[in-house]
This record gives structure tokens, C-alpha cells and sequence, in this order.
């Protein structure tokens, strides 16, 4: 049997991130090599690269799988795309129904790592190419105009509300038509 390339699934939250290095081989058997938790911070990081160097010492392809977390995967995958170690970032719908297709049950940041590192042993993904500072820029622009959005929906939704109850206050009335021309203001800023 020789081994074909390295996988390391990536679970991210706030605070810490799970690894779990997988490995395949001719077989195509995937075999579980080590897994560990560190801090998703800078010096978290850079230990984790640590780890991977030490684990991953046959000279074959790594590839790091992660899914999207908000923002929380961004700044891990930059350092490691940083690296020169490829990564491909899953939207977390289809990690998960890749997996209940194959049997898992339970769901936890130590079985998730597992099974994103299975999936990137088993599968040839796309790889993650890092967003220009433009385009990084127009996706900060475009969710503050959805949130901005959304809130307007919701504070008319409440003018609306009192407007039809049985006791109306002006002072409210005339507070919620005030913040919802400053969120028209932002949202035609935007």
C-alpha cells in the first residue's frame, strides 16, 4: 500500500479549532493519523503548521478542508493558503449531507474534523482562492446593505404593529419613523 495524500479535516469556531490528519492510500482506505484542538488565534496557527509538518512527513500532497463559518474559518484559511498548503472551504450543508450519506450519527467538532478530513482523502475538491481586497470590500458592502435592509423590514413591521393596536403611542410612532429615515439614509449611502 502506498499513501496517495494527506487530509486535514478543519472544524473552526470562535475560539478554538479540531484537526484531524487523515491519510489514503492505493486501497483507497483512509486511515485516521492524528487529531488535535488548537486556538484560532496567530500563534494558534502557527502550532498547528507545526503539528502538520511533524505528522505529515511522506513526501505526497496536503490538502486542508474546512467549511464556512461565517467569518470565523476566514483568517485560518488565509495562513494556511498563506503557507503554500492547498485548502478547499465546503458550505456546511453539503459536508453534512456527504456524511449522513456515509453513516455518521452523531455530530460534535472532534467527529466533524473526521469527517471534512474523510471527505478531502475520498474526494478531489475545489480549492479556495482568496478573494481580492475588492471583492473582500463589495461582501462587507453588500451584507451592511442586507442588514441594514432586514432591520428597516423589522422596525416597519413594528410601526405597522402599533399603528393597528388599540393604544397607540406618538412618542414610539414618532421614534421608529425617525430611525427608519436614518436606515433609509445608510441604506442609499451604501
Amino acid at each position: 500500500m502506498i499513501n496517495l495524500k494527506y487530509s486535514v479535516g478543519i472544524d473552526v469556531s470562535k475560539k478554538d479549532f479540531h484537526c484531524c490528519l487523515s491519510v489514503i492510500d492505493t486501497e483507497q482506505c483512509v486511515k485516521v493519523k492524528a487529531s488535535h484542538k488548537f486556538s484560532n488565534s496567530t500563534s494558534g496557527f502557527k502550532l498547528f503548521m507545526d503539528w502538520l509538518r511533524r505528522n505529515s512527513k511522506d513526501p505526497i500532497p496536503v490538502f486542508c478542508v474546512m467549511e464556512a463559518t461565517g467569518v470565523y474559518h476566514e483568517q485560518l484559511a488565509w495562513f494556511i493558503d498563506g503557507q503554500a498548503v492547498s485548502v478547499s472551504i465546503l458550505l456546511p450543508n453539503k459536508a453534512k449531507k456527504y456524511l449522513q450519506a456515509n453513516g455518521a450519527k452523531s455530530k460534535n467538532d472532534k467527529i466533524d474534523a473526521r469527517g471534512l478530513a474523510q471527505i478531502g482523502a475520498e474526494k478531489k475538491l475545489q480549492l479556495w482562492v482568496p478573494p481580492t481586497k475588492k471583492l473582500a470590500d463589495l461582501r462587507c458592502y453588500t451584507r451592511q446593505h442586507q442588514s441594514l435592509s432586514e432591520f428597516h423590514t423589522a422596525l416597519n413591521n413594528q410601526l405597522e404593529a402599533i399603528k393597528h393596536s388599540q393604544f397607540q403611542s406618538k412618542d414610539i410612532i414618532k421614534q421608529l419613523n425617525k430611525t427608519m429615515r436614518l436606515i433609509e439614509k445608510k441604506i442609499l449611502e451604501i
